[in-house]
């Protein structure tokens, strides 16, 4: 009796040529315990439909099916498993799955995993998606072979099949449907057999029809919610206060900034019709006016006049339940190097400062930053963190006379190259300097320089193999980036770092060979070891330039 519901609305950027969405509706309903039952616990019970349109595996070779882990929810593989295609056993799955960043395909699975309905695009069979004459790779839809099993491997309910191709007749659908249910129906023997988990739900599988009708009661059909219920159903995003005229109140940012230059982000803030910004350098003018303001924000230099950032974050975290709350971001000196930076970084912790910014940053990550802390919401932008060998690269980048120099044909020749052979809009040989990224080869983007913080390549220099972002949209180190956000709308990225000689035997990265695209994709395994050739052409061309120098100082010398 009198059961209390609620919905949550989930979404997801899929992957087709224009942006498209996923969307996901679960419904959470509270039963009260029966007044006639010796029973008080309350019941909580779920139910859930996902609806996926227009949407293409990124890794083309998933269009086939398969037991392939990028088909996988990261969060569900535990035992090892049979191949549906050969039903030799499985030892284990791709280390990709341990992976603290899962591939965009199998976000794609832990989207849509433990669904009772998935309504999903599927507009081909393999046969027609790869075939010769008229191929549908990258036209944004998907193979009845890749839907039957996403969905079986990521434990979907009911399976509804849509996006029908216009010219097939009512008897090719029947066809169509039969085909995914034979499918489907070898998966569950070979995985789920005499013997194995006989408790699974087994997946119906139907085609979209007019006049269809599926009902969905989370009294009947829904799933018991265990623990999770009130984490899933609170709503944790700040209200918006209204004033009298029905405009919204303007939040406040108080800077509390001594060494570090406050012109550029106060314009920033200043330029944001709903903030009011606030400047202070003395130490008893900003603890002041926290506490008769109360701010939304509190951005403090790690020293300001009379006292430490630290401790006036100390100071405002015992000033009530605002000062507990409050998000406080502490810029660190640029002059406390090692231990002692290090220590300020615990105390910082210790204090809930949200985040600890050190160098180098640029004015649109600081003002990104503040914008999220207002709103309360995470911030999907990593800055990549400096190497304990910095000071060696740079010294080995600074060696290699390339920065600042002019276009050379033997650079632009491999970015032209490259851009042609992965189908990409972008290709470039970058180098990651202390401040800023700096392109040596451009080939499809104009500007020659950007923020060292906007750079996917700061984070590449940091890998021993290759970096790909196949969907930097659904990456939270990229997702609220500049480049992502803006111009130009990075989605895909994929670099191989270029490492230069340095003392003894030692290599430093000193920049990347990368391709960008702005629809989300990823590499086949031939497409990587392309790129990691690629690579290696542009660290020869460096390594021939440096050996050419060396033999002409030579010989200058013996002159």
């Amino acid at each position: 009796k009198n059961p209390s519901t609620s919905l949550r609305v989930t979404t997801k950027y899929l992957n087709h040529t224009v942006l498209t969405l996923g969307y996901k509706l679960e419904e959470f309903v509270e039963i009260p315990p029966d007044p006639l039952s010796r029973s008080k616990n309350v019941r909580k019970k779920r139910i859930s439909m996902a609806y996926i349109t227009d949407h293409e595996p990124y890794d083309h070779s998933l269009a086939g099916g398969g037991f392939v882990s990028h088909n996988f929810n990261p969060d569900c593989m535990k035992n090892p498993l049979i191949n549906p295609l050969s039903a030799e056993p499985v030892d284990q799955v791709s280390k990709s799955i341990d992976s603290p960043f899962p591939t965009a395909d199998q976000s794609h699975a832990k989207f849509i995993a433990d669904v009772d309905v998935l309504i999903h695009d599927c507009q081909y069979y393999f046969s027609e998606y790869s075939q010769e004459s008229v191929p549908k790779e990258s036209w944004g839809h998907s193979t009845v072979e890749y839907v039957v099993d996403v969905a079986f491997f990521s434990n979907v309910r009911r399976l509804i099949l849509f996006h029908h191709d216009p010219q097939r007749t009512d008897l090719q659908m029947d066809s169509l449907v039969g085909f995914a249910r034979e499918r489907a129906r070898v998966l569950e023997e070979r995985f789920f057999g005499e013997g194995s988990n006989n408790d699974r739900i087994r997946m119906k599988i139907d085609a979209a029809m007019e006049g269809d009708v599926y009902e969905l009661d989370p009294m009947t059909l829904g799933w018991d919610v265990q623990g999770e219920y009130q984490d899933v159903v609170e709503d944790t995003m700040e209200e918006e206060h209204i004033t009298e005229g029905g405009s919204q109140e303007k939040k406040t940012v108080l800077l509390g900034f001594f060494e570090t230059g406050a012109e550029t982000i106060y314009e920033m803030l200043k330029s944001s019709n709903h903030i009011e910004v606030k400047l202070l350098q003395s130490s008893n003018d900003i603890l002041q006016y926290a506490k008769e303001k109360k701010p939304s924000v509190v951005v403090l230099d790690q020293y300001v006049f009379g006292c430490s950032g630290l401790d006036i974050c100390r100071e405002i975290r015992e000033m009530g339940e605002w000062g507990y709350q409050v998000p406080l971001l502490v810029v660190a000196s640029s002059a406390r190097t090692g231990d002692a930076r290090n220590d300020e970084f615990l105390t910082s912790q210790e204090l809930h400062v949200e985040d600890y910014i050190r160098e180098p940053y640029s004015p649109a990550y600081l003002f990104t930053r503040i914008q999220m802390s207002m709103l309360r919401i995470p911030l999907r932008w990593r800055r990549a963190p400096i190497p304990k060998c910095e000071a060696k690269r740079l010294e080995a980048l600074q060696n290699t006379h390339l920065l600042d120099s002019d276009p050379e044909e033997r650079f632009d020749r491999i970015t032209r190259l490259a851009k042609t052979m992965f189908h990409v809009p972008i290709a470039l040989v970058s180098m990651v300097d202390k401040q800023r990224q700096w392109f040596k080869s451009t080939c499809g983007l104009d500007t020659k320089e950007t923020p060292r913080d906007h750079a996917f390549c700061a984070h590449a220099i940091l890998q021993n193999d290759l970096l790909v972002v196949p969907d930097a949209l659904q990456d939270d180190r990229f997702a609220d980036n500049p480049l992502v956000s803006g111009g130009p709308k990075i989605r895909f990225y994929a670099a191989c770092p270029i490492r230069v000689p340095s003392d003894g035997d030692e290599r430093m990265a000193i920049g990347t060979m990368c391709i960008i695209d702005s629809k989300p994709r990823d590499l086949r395994e031939e497409e990587r070891r392309a790129l990691v050739d690629f690579g290696a052409m542009v660290e020869k061309e460096i390594a021939d330039e440096l050996q050419r120098k060396t033999r002409k100082d030579g010989r200058e010398l013996s002159n």
